[in-house]
C-alpha cells in the first residue's frame, strides 16, 4: 500500500512566533510530572566527538511521550572550538513522530526551544514548587540568551516579583534589560554576586561562567538556588550545606555529580541529593517544608523538555497554518 504523508518543517521565526514563556514552563512541569508517572519515557543520550582533542559533539537525546503520543529526538551540536565566526551551539533540531503510526510528522527548530525551556521553563518550575511564596525579589546571576529567558519566565510564573538584582561581567547587557523591563520591574544593576543577592532569597544562576560566582557564605536562610549549570559557577558547598539539594531528573543529571567540571572535586556525592523534580511533583517526596529551610535545584536539562515544546508548537502550527509542507511516500 502507498501512504502518502506530510512532513511539517518549522524554522526558529515559526518556534518564536508560537511558543510562548507560559507554554515553556507548561511543557517543562508536564515533562517532570509525566516522567514521574512512566507516561514519558527518556532515553539513551548518545555523544559523538568529531575531534581528537573532543572539544567538538554532536549528541542525541530520545524521548517518548505517550500520554501526547509523540516521541521525539534532539539533535544539537556542542562545539567548544568552533571555526571563527560560528557559535558555540547552532541549527538544533528535533524530530516529532506520531506514536501510533510511526510516521515523522515534524521537522523543529530547538535552538529557540533550547533557550525558552531551560532557565525560563524548568528553572521556573523548580523554583515554582521550592521557594517561598509570593517573591518580591529575585537575583539573576548572567546576563545572555538563558538569563533573558529566565527572567521572562519568572516574571510570568511570578507576578508578585518587583525587583530584578542583575549581576554580569559586561554591564551593557544589563542597562539593556533594564531599559526593556522598565515598565513591569525594578532593575537592579550590581556590581558584584555577593551584591546582587543582597535581600533576595531567590536566586538564578544562569552565568555561562566557568569559575565560582556565588559561594555558600552569600546565601542566607530561606534561599532557593536554582542552578542551569550544574556546580560550575555556583559553590558546591552550597550543596553540600543546603537542607535540601534536588536534581531534575536523577537519570540524567547523575552527570553533574560525575563531571569534574561540574561538580569540582567531586566535592559532592549521590548521599547529597535529597531527591529528584520528578519524585516531588507526584508526592514521593516533599518539597518546602519550613520558609527558613536553604533549597538547591541543579538540572543540565533533557532532550524530553524540547520534545514536549515541539510538540506544542506542531500542533499550534497545524491550528494556525504554519510552517512548510513536504510530502512524504511510503510503501
Amino acid at each position: 500500500m502507498n501512504i502518502r504523508e506530510e512532513l511539517l518543517l518549522l524554522n526558529e521565526e515559526n518556534v518564536r512566533s508560537l511558543l510562548t514563556p507560559a507554554d515553556a514552563i507548561t511543557a517543562a512541569e508536564d515533562t517532570f510530572l509525566h516522567i514521574g508517572t512512566g507516561d514519558i519515557t527518556v532515553g539513551q543520550m548518545a555523544l559523538m566527538y568529531v575531534d581528537d582533542e573532543q572539544n567538538n559533539n554532536f549528541h542525541s537525546m530520545p524521548a517518548i511521550l505517550h500520554h501526547r503520543h509523540y516521541a521525539g529526538v534532539k539533535w544539537i551540536d556542542t562545539y567548544g572550538a568552533p571555526l571563527p565566526g560560528y557559535p558555540f551551539s547552532h541549527g538544533n533540531l528535533v524530530v516529532l513522530s506520531d506514536i501510533h503510526t510511526g510516521s515523522p510528522v515534524a521537522l523543529v527548530g530547538a535552538t529557540a526551544i533550547t533557550t525558552m525551556r531551560t532557565a525560563g521553563g524548568h528553572g521556573v518550575v523548580q523554583a515554582k514548587y521550592l521557594a517561598n511564596p509570593d517573591p518580591e525579589v529575585l537575583t539573576v546571576i548572567g546576563c545572555g540568551a538563558q538569563a533573558k529567558a529566565g527572567m521572562r519566565g519568572f516574571l510570568t510564573q511570578f507576578p508578585t516579583l518587583k525587583q530584578l538584582r542583575l549581576f554580569n561581567r559586561s554591564r551593557g547587557p544589563m542597562e539593556q534589560v533594564q531599559k526593556e523591563l522598565v515598565d513591569r520591574v525594578e532593575v537592579t544593576i550590581c556590581n558584584s554576586p555577593a551584591e546582587a543577592v543582597t535581600g533576595s532569597t531567590l536566586i538564578l544562576m544562569a552565568s555561562g561562567a566557568q569559575t565560582t560566582l556565588v559561594t555558600a557564605d552569600m546565601i542566607c536562610p530561606g534561599t532557593t538556588i536554582i542552578g542551569i549549570e550544574g556546580f560550575r559557577d555556583l559553590d558546591p558547598r552550597i550543596g553540600k550545606q543546603a537542607d535540601k539539594w534536588y536534581l531534575g531528573y536523577r537519570k540524567p543529571d547523575a552527570h553533574i555529580l560525575k563531571s569534574p567540571r561540574l561538580n569540582p572535586e567531586h566535592f559532592l556525592q549521590d548521599e547529597d541529593v535529597f531527591g529528584d523534580m520528578t519524585e516531588l511533583l507526584t508526592g514521593k517526596i516533599p518539597g518546602r517544608e519550613r520558609e527558613d529551610e536553604i533549597i538547591v535545584s541543579t538540572h543540565m536539562g533533557m532532550g524530553a523538555h524540547d520534545v514536549n515544546c515541539a510538540a506544542t508548537v506542531y500542533e499550534r502550527a497545524l491550528e494556525q497554518n504554519c510552517g512548510q509542507h513536504f510530502l512524504l511516500d511510503t510503501l
